[in-house]
């Protein structure tokens, strides 16, 4: 899931700069207020036949009105002026890159007196339907959007379709007036003012936003709308369906959400929070409401993952936007505080810590790093591993090293003071720096500057009595980080959390002084510094798969074999080879390797590689501990550590039917933490699924024999830190 200016926001950056408008920022490194331009909108629209009519009065501010003030519009769209002495003139049009581009066109606006507030008003209308398709498709993962469309299943205008005149360096104000067939609701960001039906059943909604916002949304169609008061705001779900249990625990679950972050970080900023279900799987975080797919709103988990996700962008990127020029710190600071703490919460802090540095361990390479401050958009599995992940883990470390409460204190002034205006990651270290006494610009400099991640070793451990001194190395090639390296000491006493300090030296020997002689010794136990993951610290899994640039399929030689040949059609990319069983003798060591079918003749060596997992696998069923899958029936998906490779792979698939096939192949990349995986039915849909436990890693030492050690102790989430939160009392029970 991800904010709408994760993909949407990087189209329109697209679109601007196809039209020949530059999108660096002359403050790039400083908090920005924009100049605010007013649109008084009437939209008339036809869903049935993709038609728009538009007047719109544009409020220029003195600011910026000059002799020939250039707009960009939907080349679908055709301006004129309605405005005496005001004429529009045409300057270029751009093609659009992609068919989910919106074609743009340039016009100055002609007659304009210099430095002096003045109104135009335009009408325009056109059909605006860009389907919607996927972007991005990989072996990985692809992304389905569209910039724009207008259908009688609903209507999605958004920046990136332009359908309202943009002005360089603005950003808006509106009142929107919308005029649709009768049944239809409309959506839009701010306050609805107004509900009513026209004398042809026309259905009217005025909605009115008086804080900057980026641009202008309109999402519509036949919903049944439901609300409830939460505090000073209120809370509303839009379905395409009547379901009121379904709203009615969105609506609670929205309540408790912005109290949560009001406590956390500050006001909420706008007057509702919606659920606006989608017809196509999306998962948009817009100013006031959140755009979500149907079937993705009926998971059961999307109320404590997902959902919290898109609330808390009102307060990241969608009040305090984003720079663009100095990188989408938004995106890692939402997935922290919303993502990271429900699993903080539910006690799998560094469960989900480990996940993340398992993605940027297996997605990641030196190839296709780049810095956070680099980061705009998601568009690929390693651009998420750095955007979300890389920068959850910046905030994480910067936690560790300020504690708790300075850190909620810096995420409270750096929203005190950047509220609707523009602002990047050195706002967030000044706020930080302001809160803390401390100075953070060789921290920020590091992570989100830089490129790379520390590999750590355990050299050498040396226990004296009470006395432990541990060596500690980096081993990574090129550059060594500074870092503060969390140690965890078992003694007989219980357990002793310490730190090793490394400097750009990569090494650093330590001396502990302890309470009781020393059992034990885990480096890094609970995944609380950014690094690359030694194979051994993380069960096999599906991303490391999905992260391989080479990739070799068998598949059995037999009739069997033309189940798979949707799923190879969807994964054939550059690196990935074919090959029938019959014309291997043995496994490569140098790829990740999938296993196709029941009746291949290498599945009997997965099945060896699997027997250390409690696995028994034959051609008939799979014994998943006690759990039994007939393989007639169920599709099966099982990952092994290469025998011959650790850094390597080996992952066993089998499905039942053609169309059981076809579906793991588009849903398996979104399963990537998992070891295994047990689906039924053609969808197929997910029934059973795991990881394999990891017990010793090359950073843990047992020093001397020991029975059953103490659990480490976890520390406070940030949402205890916040009064009036009970995560106990939110209702996830959806069916």
């Amino acid at each position: 899931m991800h904010s709408y200016s994760n993909i949407q926001t990087a189209k329109l950056v697209s679109l601007l700069a196809l039209a020949g408008f530059s999108w660096i920022s002359p403050l790039a490194h400083a908090a920005i207020t924009p100049e605010v331009v007013h649109h008084d909108i009437n939209a008339r629209i036809e869903p049935s036949s993709h038609q728009i009519s538009v007047t719109d009065s544009i409020h220029i501010p003195a600011s910026l009105a000059k002799p020939e003030l250039e707009i960009l519009l939907n080349a679908s769209l055709k301006p004129e002026s309605l405005s005496s002495g005001l004429k529009l003139k045409s300057v270029q049009a751009t093609q659009a890159k992609s068919k989910q581009d919106s074609p743009a066109h340039a016009y100055k606006i002609e007659g304009l007196k210099l430095n002096k507030t003045q109104v135009i008003t335009l009408r325009y209308s056109g059909q605006i339907n860009t389907p919607i398709a996927t972007q991005g498709e990989e072996y990985a993962r692809g992304f389905s959007e569209t910039s724009g469309l207008i259908e009688g299943r609903g209507i999605y205008l958004a920046g990136s379709t332009l359908w309202t005149p943009y002005i360089k360096g603005s950003f808006v104000t509106y009142d929107l007036h919308t005029n649709l067939p009768a049944g239809w609701k409309s959506v839009s960001q701010g306050s609805r003012i107004s509900s009513d039906r026209s004398k042809d059943k026309r259905a009217l909604d005025h909605w009115q936003v008086n804080t900057p916002t980026e641009e202008v949304h309109l999402i519509a169609a036949r919903f049944t709308e439901y609300s409830r008061d939460a505090g000073t705001a209120k809370a509303y779900a839009f379905l395409r369906k009547p379901d009121e249990a379904l709203a009615t625990r969105y609506l609670d679950a929205s309540a408790q959400y912005m109290q949560l972050y009001q406590n956390m970080v500050g006001p909420y900023p706008y007057s509702k929070f919606a659920l606006v279900e989608n017809f196509w799987e999306t998962g948009y975080g817009m100013p006031s409401f959140t755009l979500l797919g149907e079937q993705i709103i009926r998971f059961p988990f999307i109320l404590t993952s997902s959902y919290p996700h898109e609330l808390l962008h009102n307060w990241w990127g969608n009040s305090v936007f984003v720079d663009e020029t100095g990188g989408n710190w938004c995106e890692g600071l939402t997935a922290y505080m919303a993502d990271h703490l429900f699993a903080e919460q539910r006690g799998q802090g560094a469960e989900h810590r480990r996940d993340i540095l398992q993605r940027v361990t297996d997605y990641v390479t030196a190839e296709n790093d780049f810095p956070p401050s680099l980061f705009l958009s998601r568009d690929s599995s390693a651009s998420e591993a750095i955007g979300y992940g890389k920068t959850a883990m910046v905030w994480n470390m910067l936690r560790e090293k300020i504690g708790d409460e300075l850190f909620l204190k810096g995420v409270q002034k750096f929203y005190r003071d950047n509220r609707f205006r523009k602002a990047s990651f050195d706002d967030l270290r000044l706020s930080f720096e302001a809160v803390s006494g401390l100075n953070l610009k060789p921290f920020f400099a590091q992570w989100i500057q830089q490129t790379g991640a520390p590999e750590l070793r355990l050299d050498k451990t040396e226990r004296n009595g009470n006395k432990l001194t541990l060596t500690l190395s980096q081993t990574q090639t090129g550059k060594h980080f500074i870092l503060d390296v969390p140690v965890a000491i078992y003694t007989s006493k219980g357990v002793e959390l310490k730190h090793i300090a490394l400097t750009e030296q990569g090494s650093t020997t330590a001396d502990f002084t302890l309470t009781a002689p020393p059992l034990r010794v885990e480096v890094d136990p609970q995944f609380q510094v950014y690094r690359r993951l030694s194979p051994l610290e993380t069960p096999p899994s599906l991303s490391k798969a999905f992260g391989a640039s080479k990739v070799l399929i068998v598949t059995p030689s037999g009739q069997e074999a033309e189940r798979y040949s949707g799923l190879i059609k969807t994964w054939t990319k550059e690196g990935v080879e074919v090959i029938q069983d019959k014309a291997l003798t043995t496994l490569p060591s140098n790829r990740v390797v999938w296993i196709l079918g029941t009746g291949n003749r290498f599945t009997s060596g997965i099945a060896d590689a699997l027997r250390t997992s409690d696995v028994s696998l034959t051609s008939g069923q799979a014994q998943i501990g006690s759990g039994v899958y007939p393989t007639n029936t169920k599709s099966l998906v099982l990952t092994a550590r290469h025998p011959a490779n650790a850094n390597s792979v080996i992952v066993y698939l089998s499905a039942p039917s053609e169309g059981a096939a076809n579906g793991l192949a588009r849903k398996l990349p979104h399963y990537g933490k998992y070891s295994w995986l047990v689906f039924g039915g053609v969808a197929p849909d997910n029934e059973a699924k795991g990881e394999w436990p990891v017990t010793n890693t090359p950073l843990t030492r047992d020093l001397a024999e020991h029975g059953e050690l103490p659990v480490l102790p976890l520390r406070k989430t940030l949402g205890e830190l916040a009064p009036v939160w009970d995560a106990t009392s939110l209702k996830t029970d959806i069916e």
